[in-house]
């Protein structure tokens, strides 16, 4: 069971009679799509924390490389 705020529960409400589906129904798109927009969201910014990180050290590994005999 999910408990909500009775104006949010009319909104919901609204919603599936509008797309002609039911309460539960609209509930399961609404976090689904949150939760998938969340992943999105989580990855975007771990390519822009791993994209920044590639600039710290360059090529640090190359050069130790050259200098060893």
């Amino acid at each position: 069971m999910v408990s909500m705020p009775d104006d949010l529960l009319s909104e919901v409400d609204a919603e599936a009679t509008r797309l002609g589906t039911s309460r539960s129904a609209v509930l399961r798109e609404f976090a689904d799509a949150a939760l998938r927009r969340r992943r999105t969201d989580r990855a975007a910014a771990m390519d822009r924390l791993l994209r920044q990180a590639a600039r710290h050290g360059g090529a640090a590994a190359e050069r130790v490389k050259a200098t060893r005999p």
